[in-house]
């Protein structure tokens, strides 16, 4: 099969990702084989590609998101068969979906309906599933003492569904931060309640719209400069979800105020082998709540063909720093 390959950690002026011919993967008892008709691009592979080798004498296939058909099934696979048409997270720990064919676990993916295209799919499972373990982290649901959400760096994908699960699973004030025009209009048509520019003053920005305390944050990224004035905002024995990891964030300000920290790593489930089949429910979770109209794709931006170009292309928009929604690479 066709693939996009890396050996040696590369920066985007040394760009490392070239297109070769590959095995194709082998699955295990409990793993479906997909041909890929789409996959997302994520911040997570661009960092990956600048600070991890692949292992010694083998290559590394990046792409941790994915839709496409199945076209071999495992002995212990359930519920999935041969021609089913597919979307669903991947692990890092395996090749990934930057390829014509990826092998996964059946318990991380869901059955794609028919009118359902293959690229707004593929810009769904890690968002998604990141969004809903962030902020649903009791029984499925927010703690029952929450009524207003922050989202900080409410615009890329995981903001966007963010809002969306919330705005579907509850009835809680999102207050989201964006400061480009674009941004702030992307997250609106969300249905974000609030709008808030984080380069600006962000208390009295709150305070103007009525809101002295929030009662959950949820931090995309933007987490380390929002400590200059989270503290003030987020009220006692409230609650901050994260998913970034900077070793020079401090998080030692909000102990005065007790508050719950969730850190989250969507790949955490795959990597211990722990409670994967909640993710395949939250992706049939995530297609009841499409059906009914609640939430749509975050896919913002397409690029056509398993290209070297189209894959330069997305990782310098996600190096950036500056995107809105998803992007999608279509095969």
């Amino acid at each position: 099969m066709k693939a996009l390959v890396y050996y040696k950690k590369n920066t985007l002026a040394n760009f490392g990702i070239r297109l070769e011919e590959v095995a194709e993967p082998k699955i295990r008892d409990t793993d479906v084989l997909v041909r890929v008709k789409a996959f997302g691009v994520n911040p997570g592979e661009a960092l990956f590609r600048r600070i991890l080798d692949a292992p010694k004498r083998q290559y590394r296939i990046l792409g941790y998101e994915f839709s496409g058909v199945i076209e071999q099934v495992g002995t212990k696979v359930t519920g999935f068969g041969i021609g089913d048409r597919v979307f669903g997270l991947g692990d890092t720990t395996r090749q990934g979906a930057y390829a014509e064919l990826v092998a996964a676990d059946y318990r991380s993916i869901a059955k794609l309906p028919d009118f359902a295209p293959f690229d707004h799919a593929a810009a769904a499972p890690v968002a998604t599933v990141t969004a809903y373990q962030s902020l649903f982290r009791i029984d499925n649901e927010l703690p029952p003492d929450v009524k207003t959400v922050l989202i900080l760096g409410a615009a890329g994908g995981v903001g966007s569904m963010a809002i969306q699960l919330l705005k579907a699973k509850t009835d809680v004030t999102i207050i989201a931060t964006a400061s480009k025009p674009g941004s702030q209009s992307w997250v609106k048509d969300l249905g974000a309640d609030i709008i808030v520019n984080h380069h600006n003053d962000v208390i009295k920005q709150l305070n103007d719209e009525g809101i002295r305390q929030v009662d959950f944050v949820f931090a995309v990224n933007g987490l380390k400069s929002a400590l200059s004035w989270l503290p003030e905002i987020i009220k006692p024995y409230g609650y901050l979800a994260t998913i970034e990891g900077d070793n020079d964030i401090n998080l030692w300000q909000l102990m005065n105020k007790s508050v719950t920290i969730f850190l989250e790593m969507v790949f955490s489930k795959s990597l211990f082998g722990v409670d994967q089949q909640s993710q395949g429910n939250i992706l049939r979770e995530l297609i009841g709540f499409v059906v009914e109209g609640k939430v749509k794709s975050p896919v913002n931006q397409t690029f056509n063909g398993l290209s070297v170009d189209n894959i330069l292309q997305a990782h310098t928009i996600l190096e950036e720093r500056s995107t809105v929604g998803k992007i999608v690479i279509n095969i």
